[in-house]
C-alpha cells in the first residue's frame, strides 16, 4: 500500500501534529507499507528529498508560511503524479489538506485528520480561518472518504460546526504508554515547574511567565520554572522574563532527544499548560502518566482531564489564579491515569486500527 501524508511541517520540526505524523508513517513504514510525506517547510536547510528512518520526505517551499502554509505549485504538479492509494492529510487549519483535496485522482481515497480546535490562534489567523471555512470547507469535506477525529471534544465540535459532514470516526491518538509509565518520578529541589511546547502565542507562555512571578514574589518556597521548545515568541519571553525579574529562575530547553525530554518530567513538580486550542495534548498525557501533577486551562480537550480529576483546572488566566494552581497542584494527589483509557491508544494498536480503515476503502473501490 502506497501512503502519502500530507502536514504542513514534518520532523526536525516539533509540535503535536509533527510528532504524530512521525511516528505514524515510521510504524507504517516499518509494517511493510511506503509511506511519503509532503510538507511545506523547505526552508532552514532542509533537503527536498530524503528518507528518514524508511519514510520518504518530501519538502516544498511555502509561498505564505505560518498560519496557512499554502505551498508552491509544485506540491500540486507533483502529487497529481502519484499513484498513491491512500492520500492522509493532517491539520484543516491550513491550506495543504485543500490542495490534496483538488489534486487526488479519482481511484484514491483523501483520509482527513483535522486536529481542529475551532479558533485560530490570533484574531486575524482566526479571521483569516473564518474566510476559509465559508470558502473551501464544503469542497474539501466532498473529496474526502473517512475523517478521523482524536478526541471526543473535536469529534463534538467538528460535527456541530459543519453539521453535514459525513464519515467521521473516532480514533484516539497513539502514545508511549509504557515508555512514559517506566519512568521513575523522582521530583526535586528546589521544585521545578515544567511546560513543553511551541513557544507560540497561543500557548500562554507569557501568561505562565507572569503566574510565574507572582509564585516567586508571594511564596517564599523555592522554585525554578523549566521551558522545553522553540518558536516565534522565543525572543519576545526571553524579553519579558528579564522584564519581570525571572532570568535567573528559568531553564530555556530544546532540541532535547526523548530520554532527556523524559528525565525533565521525572524531576518536575508540576506541568502547565495553559492553551485554550488544543484537539488532543500528548506533552500533557506524558506527564500524567509519569505521575506529574498537571495543571490545564479548563477549556476543550483537556477540560475533561479536569472534570475526570486527573488534573488542576483553571477558569482564567491571572497570575494570581495561575500561581494558586501550581501551588494546589504540587500539594494535591489527583487520579492517576491509566493505560485502558478510552482517551488514547498505545502505538501499536493505533496503526493496526488505522491500516484497517485504509484496507477497508481499498476494499470499496475494488
Amino acid at each position: 500500500m502506497l501512503i502519502i501524508q500530507i502536514t504542513p511541517r514534518y520532523y526536525p520540526a516539533l509540535g503535536g501534529v509533527e510528532v504524530f505524523v512521525q511516528k505514524t508513517s515510521e510504524l507504517l513504514s516499518a509494517k511493510g507499507h511506503e509511506v511519503i510525506v509532503y510538507t511545506v517547510d523547505k526552508c532552514n536547510g532542509l533537503p527536498a528529498v530524503e528518507n528518514i528512518n524508511g519514510v520518504t520526505v518530501k519538502r516544498f517551499t511555502a509561498l505564505f508560511q505560518d498560519p496557512l502554509y499554502l505551498p508552491e505549485p509544485k506540491f500540486s504538479s507533483n502529487l497529481r503524479k502519484e499513484q498513491a492509494d491512500i492520500i492522509h492529510a493532517h491539520n484543516i487549519h491550513t491550506f495543504p489538506p485543500l490542495i490534496a483535496a483538488v489534486n487526488k485522482q479519482q481511484k484514491q481515497h483523501l483520509v482527513l485528520q483535522p486536529h481542529y480546535h475551532r479558533y485560530g490562534q490570533t484574531p486575524f489567523r482566526d479571521s483569516l480561518f473564518r474566510l476559509y471555512q465559508k470558502t473551501f470547507y464544503s469542497l474539501l469535506f466532498s473529496k474526502t472518504s473517512l475523517i478521523i477525529t482524536n478526541s471526543m471534544h473535536e469529534t463534538q465540535t467538528l460535527r456541530k460546526d459543519f453539521p453535514n459532514t459525513k464519515g467521521v470516526i473516532l480514533l484516539p491518538e497513539g502514545l508511549d504508554t509504557k515508555e512514559t509509565q517506566n519512568v521513575l518520578y523522582t521530583p526535586v529541589s528546589p521544585k521545578r515547574i515544567l511546560f513543553v511546547g511551541t513557544l507560540k502565542h497561543y500557548k500562554n507562555v507569557h501568561k505562565l511567565l507572569k503566574g510565574f512571578a507572582w509564585l516567586t514574589s508571594n511564596h517564599k518556597t523555592d522554585y525554578r520554572l523549566v521551558i522545553v521548545g522553540d518558536g516565534p515568541e522565543r525572543s519576545t519571553l526571553y524579553s519579558l522574563a528579564i522584564s519581570l525579574g525571572l532570568e535567573n529562575l528559568i531553564e530555556w530547553k530544546q532540541g532535547l532527544t526523548r530520554t532527556e525530554l523524559l528525565n525533565e518530567y521525572s524531576k518536575a513538580s508540576v506541568f502547565v499548560m495553559l492553551s485554550q486550542l488544543e484537539s488532543f495534548s500528548r506533552v500533557v498525557y506524558d506527564a500524567l502518566f509519569v505521575g506529574v501533577p498537571v495543571v490545564v486551562y479548563n477549556f476543550g480537550a483537556l477540560g475533561s482531564l479536569v472534570s475526570n480529576g486527573f488534573a488542576e483546572g483553571i477558569q482564567s488566566l491571572t497570575p494570581q489564579t495561575i500561581s494558586d494552581a501550581i501551588i494546589k497542584a504540587s500539594q494535591s494527589t489527583y487520579r492517576r491515569i491509566s493505560s485502558d483509557s478510552k482517551n488514547f491508544l498505545d502505538w501499536e494498536t493505533y496503526v493496526q486500527r488505522l491500516t484497517v480503515y485504509y484496507t477497508n476503502l481499498l476494499a470499496r473501490t475494488q
